[in-house]
């Protein structure tokens, strides 16, 4: 079984440390600027809360180092969560699980041989058990196209003859007294039918861009609903398999984690649909929704209980109807996250292809995060230019 992949639209080629169970189909531009939560200044944090580490790097950052009132103190134990992307870039995430001392001034510092502060924040005397709202997983939508072998490593973002592509719809989760840019939340696709579980770390962003984008500037696969799969617009690509069922979850962190614990989405359901990159006819994902038989759209895919179709066929949910529309599979309602980016997946001028957020939320943490990726792009083509090369 082939590792999922990871992919940052507009960029071209990062690679990923050996032995990474993921790789980046059109990486090579920003990666997160070293941080952790809470941030730097936060007052009253609770004292059961962990801090969570975002490194630019897949190594745990050489001497990270915990200071207590100004004095050393013992780190505790450093877990990964895993790799994905932060509001500023890619990144790796890291859970150092406390708990920490009441009434105590703390800073994280990282770096040799000068140490560089990550963040610096005081803890509280006392602490709740308030448990916040989870993430909920609004809808689901899975592909698996087969790309003929001619398109593999052939200076696009195919990167293998079969690759995954989702669509999720999801309402993020509400952590008392943590902001919202720094609840730090694990998606993960497991399928009880073949034992497997995948995960993609994200925080800071609103919306996942697997692939699905409003239209296509390249030749990637064009649904029936209007919609297309982009494999420049992908930032992650699972590795699924055509007519098997995988279930999404989202399992968020943030501050007083430790006495309440994290928040876990109740878990949402959708059946692989198989299309060939030939292919400009076929359906939508076979999706799964939250929610019974008429539930109100929320901007969701496919509103309703959407049950599993034949491959190639779009599929509609059962009743829907509401803010997101009428219950076909793959109708965004106004209620719905920002626009997945558009993107190419053929490589333009020096090496990149070229994705634009529609602004449908101007100033989200998604669409912030592809125009700082295409702004960074056109400095390198501009000195580029400047220099001959």
């Amino acid at each position: 079984m082939r590792p999922p992949r990871l992919a940052f639209a507009l960029l071209c080629a990062f690679p990923l440390a050996a032995g990474a169970r993921a790789a980046w189909a059109c990486g090579g531009g920003t990666t997160a600027t070293p941080k952790a939560f809470p941030g730097a200044g936060a007052p009253d944090v609770s004292p059961q809360s962990s801090i969570f580490l975002v490194a630019s790097s897949q190594e745990v950052p050489p001497g990270l180092t915990l200071l207590a009132n100004g004095q050393a103190a013992a780190l505790p134990g450093v877990t990964s969560l895993g790799t994905g992307l932060a509001a500023d870039g890619w990144a790796s995430f890291y859970r150092i699980a406390g708990p920490l001392v009441p009434s105590t001034s703390y800073v994280l510092q990282a770096g040799v041989p000068a140490p560089a502060t990550l963040t610096q924040f005081s803890t509280a005397a006392t602490y709740t058990k308030d448990p916040g709202t989870a993430a909920v997983v609004n809808g689901l939508r899975l592909w698996r196209v087969h790309y003929p072998p001619a398109r593999v490593n052939a200076g696009g973002c195919v990167f293998s003859e079969y690759e995954g592509y989702f669509a999720l719809d999801f309402t993020p989760a509400s952590i008392p007294g943590t902001p919202a840019a720094e609840v730090v939340s694990v998606l993960t696709l497991s399928s009880d039918q073949l034992g497997t579980a995948q995960s993609f770390v994200f925080s800071g962003i609103t919306a996942l861009p697997g692939g699905l984008a409003p239209a296509v500037s390249g030749d990637g696969v064009v649904l029936s609903s209007g919609e297309a799969l982009s494999a420049g617009a992908a930032l992650w690509k699972p590795n699924l398999e055509t007519g098997r069922s995988y279930c999404a979850t989202i399992v968020s962190y943030g501050r007083n984690d430790l006495a309440a614990g994290p928040l876990q989405s109740a878990k949402v359901c959708a059946t692989v649909v198989g299309l060939e990159s030939g292919n400009t006819t076929g359906g939508g994902g076979a999706g799964g929704a939250a929610g019974g038989a008429g539930a109100g759209g929320q901007g969701g895919y496919g509103a309703g209980s959407g049950r599993g179709g034949a491959a190639g066929r779009e599929v509609s949910g059962e009743g829907g109807g509401g803010g997101g529309g009428a219950g076909a599979a793959g109708a965004v309602g106004s209620g719905g996250t920002t626009s997945y980016p558009i993107g190419d997946d053929t490589l333009q001028g020096q090496g990149c292809s070229c994705a634009a957020a529609p602004g449908t939320e101007t100033g989200s943490a998604a669409g912030v995060t592809v125009a700082m990726l295409v702004a960074g792009l056109r400095r390198r083509r501009s000195r580029r230019a400047g220099s001959g090369l």
